[in-house]
């Protein structure tokens, strides 16, 4: 009689480890979305629609299938072998999308003390990484569903913010106010019913919860990064340029006197090129001295990539340049792309 006591213990245990090693196997396998997240954004328009067909499923599966409000005492082994299916096909819609976000988000961030844009990124990786945990996943996200909602409303949010500019053709400010506009309520109909939602008292939450979230993205885009841009290169040079230069030699610290022909460039890249002109802003301590749309340069262009570049002009030069000085790279709608940093020094 003991060992048929144990055996169920047992069985379970093992069962346990079968759900930890597959979920070790999802782990690997998000590393490898990754490490090809780039390559994917060929797809968009197809990324586009399995982020609306995961949003269909998971609001069908909130209502009728997961979450203790679906669960029965003498639940068939039909309906609990649906939810395990249906909980399975979720994870991996987040898995792939969290996974396929945080490579892209990591690389357009500015992963500096300077700037909080690279806030975003650490968060993704969180819930890439939670969402292979299948006893987690399983028994503490979907069992909740607001917490299930809010991860995918951050999924939604960042895939959107992402995909506009490629399949749309907006600029990166335009597709950060569609995520913005498009998250609130889809967060609201996965967390609630569509009675409560539409009622006046959820109308006006969901709208207030919307205007929110667009006067955040608004009024300070530089927050959010304008991923898939990224800017993998940067530099700021001196003195006579070269007949055949693109970037200048970069320099990180420069003598006061030999400040002729400063000018900064910047090398962008995005799938399909970049989509808007860029900015550089020039700061010394901090503060602005000089604004400009930089020149776009006709060289190191392989389709996806563009050199921009803007001189200093010498009038704009203060009385005592001495100090840390930036050349800030960002976009038209005023999205931080990229930070370089120089100093100069007494001659």
């Amino acid at each position: 009689m003991a060992d048929e006591a144990e055996q169920p213990s047992r069985f379970r245990r093992i069962v346990r480890r079968l759900w930890w090693l597959h979920s070790t196997v999802a782990l690997a396998f998000g590393v490898g979305v990754m490490l090809f997240a780039r390559a994917g954004l060929a797809y968009a328009d197809k990324v586009m629609i399995a982020l609306l067909a995961s949003w269909l499923l998971l609001f069908v599966a909130l209502r009728f299938i997961t979450g203790p409000a679906n669960r029965r005492d003498d639940e068939h082994v039909v309906r609990e072998g649906l939810r395990v299916a249906t909980n399975y096909v979720i994870k991996q819609f987040y898995q792939q999308m969290f996974f396929f976000l945080t490579p892209l988000y990591a690389s357009s961030a500015t992963w500096s003390l300077s700037s909080w844009n690279w806030w975003l990124a650490p968060i993704l990786l969180v819930c890439a990484i939670v969402s292979t945990m299948d006893l987690v996943f399983d028994h503490f996200v979907m069992e909740r569903r607001w917490l299930a909602s809010l991860m995918y409303g951050l999924a939604m949010f960042a895939l959107l913010n992402v995909l506009m500019p490629l399949v749309a053709g907006v600029d990166h400010l335009t597709g950060l106010i569609v995520a913005a506009a498009a998250t609130p309520a889809s967060v609201a109909l996965l967390t609630f019913s569509v009675r409560q939602v539409l009622s006046p008292q959820g109308a006006v939450i969901t709208l207030a919860m919307t205007g929110a979230l667009l006067a955040a993205v608004w009024y300070e885009p530089f927050a959010i990064p304008p991923a898939p841009l990224a800017m993998p290169e940067t530099a700021v040079g001196h003195g006579t340029a070269g007949n055949w230069e693109c970037l200048p030699a970069s320099a990180h610290v420069i003598r006061a006197d030999q400040l002729d022909g400063l000018r900064c460039g910047s090398l962008v890249r995005e799938p399909g090129k970049p989509k808007e002109p860029l900015v550089h802003v020039w700061t010394l301590h901090g503060n602005v001295l000089y604004e400009v749309e930089p020149t776009r340069l006709s060289c190191d262009s392989d389709g996806d990539s563009e050199v921009w570049v803007s001189p200093f002009p010498p009038d704009k030069l203060p009385k005592d340049p001495r100090g840390t000085w930036s050349c800030e790279t960002y976009t038209r709608g005023g999205q931080l792309v990229g930070v370089r940093k120089f100093d100069v020094v007494a001659p």
